[in-house]
């Protein structure tokens, strides 16, 4: 895995860490300052938290390195999704949580893969052709909902 990439997949997973921190909570939709606000909040605490994930030299590492993102990623995941974006952000918010929810798929696939004794070369390998569209995509989608914390974090 390039260091660049590793660095984005370890800040994804790191994201999670902050996410019950900082979740939204309520029924009633936030105003677009409110939303873009606490999602920022929620990546960039993210952001830093992701350098205690280090990349492994050891290709055989990467099974631990990519269950440290997933476990990072995940709860971040749903608490994007506890926050209510207003009519107005909705549609671009969705398609934003759908990419990151994609990234996320990606990695619980090369886990499972890795679990199931893949090649760890080609398992990374096919993670990254995969995740490079991937983060495109979740970065185009939260430029969009105009999150540059998330955009930085997750494109």
């Amino acid at each position: 895995m390039t260091r660049a990439r590793a660095a984005k997949t370890s800040a994804a997973a790191a994201l999670a860490c902050s996410a019950l921190l900082v979740g939204g909570c309520g029924s009633s939709s936030l105003s677009n300052t409110q939303l873009r606000r606490k999602a920022g909040r929620i990546c960039a605490t993210a952001q830093r938290s992701s350098a205690s994930i280090a990349t492994p030299t050891d290709p055989a590492k990467g099974e631990q390195f990519l269950q440290r993102g997933i476990a990072a990623l995940a709860p971040q995941v749903t608490a994007l999704q506890r926050l209510k974006p207003s009519n107005e952000l909705q549609d671009s918010y969705a398609a934003a949580l759908r990419a990151t929810d994609h990234e996320l798929a990606l990695l619980r696939s090369a886990r499972r893969g890795l679990e199931a004794g893949n090649d760890p070369v080609v398992a990374i390998k096919t993670l990254q052709d995969e995740l490079g569209p991937a983060e495109d995509a979740a970065g185009r989608a939260w430029h969009e909902v105009d999150v540059p914390a998330c955009v930085k974090v997750m494109g």
